[in-house]
């Protein structure tokens, strides 16, 4: 297991699973979202591919409708 934060929330997570299970643990499974890791956007097609790291900050961000 290692810590990670996710909107500024520390978390737990199993050292092997990928950014898309994460966000599929966390509810996000058919949100429209960005995911950004230590300030970077990790695009939609790595989501599968991307393995956290110790320490990892993942921001989750939203679209807001509006005008």
């Amino acid at each position: 297991m290692i810590t990670i934060s996710v909107n500024n929330e520390h978390k737990q997570i199993d050292c092997q699973c990928s950014l898309h299970h994460a966000l599929e643990l966390w509810g996000y499974r058919s949100a429209t979202i960005a995911v950004a890791v230590n300030g970077e956007f990790v695009p939609r097609d790595q989501y599968p591919h991307y393995q956290f790291g110790e320490g990892d900050c993942i921001d989750i961000v939203a679209p807001i409708s509006g005008g």
